[in-house]
């Protein structure tokens, strides 16, 4: 027979940096806090930390709306929940660009929906390059301390992504 469970309301409100697990060598997981949209704002009640696997954290963004569907008890006999994302947060790239008016000079020649497409483009290859620097961290982080080689892995990962899948067009 199936559980009826009741799924959290709640937006993601800050990823932290990978922290190697106690648990499993060279694996890493990141703290995550979740902000319950049933409680008042700022209340402990409202914050719910969850430790997400680099996979796990490369499918959500800070801001995102997700529902947390509870998913039975850890060891610990904490609740442990599936995160499904229910509106995704709108890149402050997309943002700024709906919120700026750009002088006729400059785009006269460029038809709103151009602009909506490059605005789209650019938040994919975005989104695109995000995942990249994530994988880079998690898979390097605790083997390379310097910060600038990790984006240069993650910058790596990106090319090679847009050249072999053909994501220049």
């Amino acid at each position: 027979m199936a559980k009826v469970v009741n799924p959290i309301s709640a937006r993601v409100e800050v990823i932290g940096k990978p922290k190697p697990s106690a648990y499993q060598p060279n694996t890493f997981y990141y703290p995550t806090l979740f902000i319950d949209l049933s409680q008042p704002e700022g209340s402990e009640e409202a914050k719910i930390w969850k430790s997400l696997s680099g996979d796990e954290v490369s499918q959500i963004m800070q801001g995102d709306r997700v529902q947390l569907v509870p998913a039975g008890q850890d060891k610990n006999g904490k609740t442990k929940h599936n995160i499904v994302v229910t509106q995704p947060a709108q890149s402050q790239v997309s943002k700024d660009y709906e919120q700026r008016t750009i002088a006729p000079v400059q785009t006269s020649a460029i038809s709103a929906d151009t602009k909506r497409a490059i605005a789209a483009y650019i938040d994919g290859q975005a989104d695109l390059y995000r995942f990249c620097y994530l994988t880079a961290h998690s898979k390097f982080d605790g083997l390379i301390e310097d910060q600038d080689s990790i984006r240069t892995i993650a910058t790596t990962l990106y090319l090679g992504t847009v050249q072999k899948f053909g994501l220049a067009r």
